[in-house]
């Protein structure tokens, strides 16, 4: 995948401003979301972290492929794949779960729990893909309580990672009580 120079250097500034452990809410346009996504999932693999993905907008065979071509081992990923459940049957594979549905927020955050203790004294990062699509999925109050306990966690186990929204997004107040839980809101 071709990256555009000025998004990696921006990107690259502003995440070493951070200690490890940092939650940073990164916005972006609809043009740039999958390559900041990209991106900011192999800042963390070059830095030997092991990850968990919530993916919201790609499914999980698309994404290893994607990965693996651009260099990230996805051998130290767990993915949490909220979108092609119905695949299921069809792949096999120890690094994904297949959740319902993108309002399936109790099972997510299970899953997410379950991974946090798996493989201790391994450095860990979460990265949601799109907080935009798991809203329009999800009410409101519920998706903040939701983004409050998976951060509070977060937190408590000392585990950085990236929330991706686009710029723009209609729900402000929701943005609002997400980004003043995390330590960086980046722009590009």
């Amino acid at each position: 995948m071709w990256f555009n120079m000025n998004y990696i250097k921006k990107l690259k500034e502003e995440l070493q401003k951070l200690p490890d452990g940092s939650i940073v809410f990164l916005e972006t346009t609809e043009e740039k979301v999958f390559e900041l996504g990209l991106l900011s999932v192999k800042r963390f693999s070059d830095k030997n972290y092991s990850g968990i993905i919530v993916s919201a907008n790609r499914p999980y065979q698309n994404l290893v492929n994607l990965y693996k071509k651009n260099g990230i081992n996805v051998d130290k990923m767990f993915f949490l794949d909220c979108i092609s459940k119905n695949l299921n049957g069809q792949i096999r594979a120890d690094n994904v779960t297949f959740i319902e549905n993108l309002s399936s927020l109790t099972d997510i955050s299970l899953s997410i729990h379950k991974q946090i203790n798996n493989g201790h004294g391994n450095k860990k990062f979460i990265f949601f893909d799109s907080i935009t699509t798991m809203l329009i999925h999800n009410k409101p109050y519920v998706f903040v309580r939701f983004i409050h306990s998976i951060l509070t966690k977060m937190r408590l186990n000392s585990i950085g990672g990236i929330l991706i929204s686009l710029t723009g997004d209609k729900n402000n107040e929701i943005r609002a009580d997400i980004a003043q839980l995390c330590d960086k809101i980046i722009t590009i």
